[in-house]
């Protein structure tokens, strides 16, 4: 029997235990995309928990859905059924999500995007919704509904709305209608408020929008799936959907949502979502900001939880809060605030904080975040950006650090010439000093760390050197010359020629970036920014990295960073050009 969190209800806690002794046959791997394994047979045992609590309705659901509950090849015990059901009643319980997130690993939901919302951001997204809305919507559509988190908030909110729960993965949306048909069968299912939509959401707007009679209001959660776990075929399909909002292709599934959702909606609809805040800052979400600044007869506010702020769990993603109101005669505001969970001995809620409202006749700014900036005490001295005086550049990325990156232990086994090597720093972690000196690179050395780079571009000993032709032998019999970069290069073993900075960024800070002198003349990896001052620079690398770790220079730094749940910060090269910096570095405070 696995161990669970402490703080699960012990309800969850035997519903759980039952599932994995159940030992149901396993769903359909395409029934819940990501879910794995032993995780397949406790979903298909929910099954027949919601054969058991409704078993009068599950004939009434759509086919997907019934033959879930109807096909569970395991009896419920009743006294688990009983606990649940009891659960269920009581308030802001959220039993099923809980059991869901502990039967599904966090990487397998992440195929789907299912993370659950907290009660109080439900409330919150209820309330603000109703501020928008210029009357009572005739129809709500939760897309990505999980559980159903916002589906039953949306029915008890507006009693003569129809609601839609949209979503495709077949477990979340049975548990949802289970869920629902319990607390207000007649009012729901029966009366035909609630209707379930088992499909992909993209799909849904572009086969049953026009049926659903507005106005509209788009509530809820849209997935998280990240980029890199949508396969080609759904890139393609989420592209089609979102037109020309979307021209990048490194954008998540709930961009994709949100562009489609940009694209159908009308002028009395109104959309309100939850969501990572990175489209407000990255190149995938340009076209849907400038949307968002020119939609002048809307109302359009983009709310901040602090990065600190878990969520959705186990990701390193701010959320976000997105309204959008419908079509004024005149023109509406733009408003950027700042917003918290705040919890008091009876209650948790959403509180407000600092708010600005930009003149939105002017260009769309670069980023949304970058509206709470307060500008910086004036400076009496002319500045220049950084990139008008140096270049910014990743380090050299090999494609195989264990490889190209060399120890000392590893140099000596195989006697490589000092000609083939270049002193490296592949970790910041590795250098904890401001300066990085040749002394520096030594103890790297003793501590058995790497510090060389095999760097073969200038000389021909991949051909002539025994030593050379050995090691990279053993780089063929490893694999090496088969990974992504080395084998789209002309020859897998030359990585890319990349000189040694004066300075070497860390991009990620928590809570500054650091900044590193680089006296050794190493090359740095992919895990660090180089920054190679110009002939006519104004002032000594020194100087510089002195003014970056002054008050002006992290907050400088900081504001052009993207923040991260967790309090990180991470600097794009193209963000760090823009680094305002004073032509006169002389005297200012370190």
């Amino acid at each position: 029997m696995r161990r669970l969190p402490h703080h699960l209800p012990q309800s969850a806690v035997d519903l759980i235990h039952w599932a994995d002794a159940s030992k149901a046959g396993p769903l359909a791997a395409d029934r819940v995309p990501g879910a794995q394994g032993s995780e397949l047979s406790r979903l298909a045992a929910l099954g027949a928990l919601a054969r058991r609590l409704v078993p009068y309705i599950v004939d009434e659901w759509p086919e997907p859905l019934a033959s879930w509950a109807r096909d569970a090849d395991v009896v419920m015990d009743d006294s688990i059924a009983a606990a649940v059901r009891k659960s269920l009643n009581s308030i802001d319980n959220d039993i099923l999500a809980l059991t869901y997130e502990h039967m599904v690993s966090g990487v397998n939901r992440r195929q789907l995007g299912t993370f659950f919302t907290p009660a109080p951001i439900v409330r919150y997204m209820i309330e603000q919704s109703r501020d928008l809305l210029s009357g009572s919507p005739r129809h709500i559509i939760d897309p990505g509904a999980g559980v159903g988190a916002f589906t039953l908030a949306a029915l008890a909110a507006w009693p003569k709305a129809t609601v839609t729960a949209v979503d495709i993965n077949v477990v979340t949306l049975g548990l949802l209608a289970t869920q629902a048909a319990l607390l207000d069968a007649p009012a729901s299912i029966g009366a035909g408020r609630l209707a379930l939509a088992p499909m992909d959401y993209l799909a849904w707007l572009q086969e049953q929008w026009r049926a659903a009679e507005g106005p509209h209001l788009i509530l809820g959660n849209p997935p998280y799936t990240r980029h890199q776990c949508m396969s080609e075929k759904d890139k393609e399909a989420a592209q089609r959907a979102a037109g020309d909002l979307i021209t990048s292709g490194l954008a998540g599934l709930s961009a994709y949502f949100l562009a489609a959702t940009l694209n159908t909606i009308g002028s009395d609809d109104v959309v309100c979502f939850l969501l990572p805040a990175s489209w407000c800052e990255t190149r995938y979400g340009r076209e849907i900001r400038q949307w968002l600044w020119q939609a002048r007869n809307r109302r359009v506010e983009v709310q901040f939880f602090p990065s600190e702020i878990e969520v959705f769990p186990g990701t390193q993603v701010t959320a976000m809060v997105l309204l959008i109101g419908p079509t004024k005669r005149i023109e509406q505001p733009f408003v950027a605030r700042r917003i918290d969970l705040h919890t008091s001995q009876t209650r948790c809620t959403v509180t407000s904080g600092r708010t600005v409202e930009p003149d939105r006749s002017r260009g769309c700014p670069p980023t949304f975040t970058g509206l709470f900036r307060r500008p910086m005490r004036r400076c009496v001295r002319p500045a220049t950006p950084l990139g008008d005086i140096a270049r910014v550049r990743r380090g050299v990325a090999t494609g195989a650090s264990a490889f190209f990156f060399i120890t000392d232990a590893q140099r000596n086994e195989y006697s490589l010439p000092q000609q083939a090597l270049r002193r490296a720093l592949v970790k910041p972690a590795h250098c904890p000093d401001i300066r990085f000196d040749v002394c520096a690179h030594d103890a790297l050395g003793f501590a058995g760390l790497p510090r060389w780079l095999l760097d073969l571009n200038d000389s021909d000993l991949a051909l002539t050197n025994e030593a050379v032709t050995a090691y990279l032998a053993r780089g063929r019999e490893l694999g090496v010359d088969k990974g992504y970069l080395t084998s789209h290069r002309p020859k897998w073993y030359l990585v890319e020629q990349v000189q040694a900075a004066d300075l070497l960024l860390v991009p990620v800070g928590r809570p500054f970036h650091r900044v590193i002198i680089n006296d050794a003349g190493a090359v740095g990896s992919n895990n660090l920014y180089g920054i190679y001052l110009n002939e006519d620079a104004p002032w000594p690398r020194d100087r510089l990295a002195q003014w970056l770790r002054s008050e002006h220079g992290l907050r400088g730094l900081a504001d052009l960073a993207r923040h991260y749940q967790g309090g990180s910060l991470k600097i794009e090269p193209k963000s760090l050009l823009t680094l305002k910096v004073p032509d006169r570095l002389e005297g200012l405070e370190s």
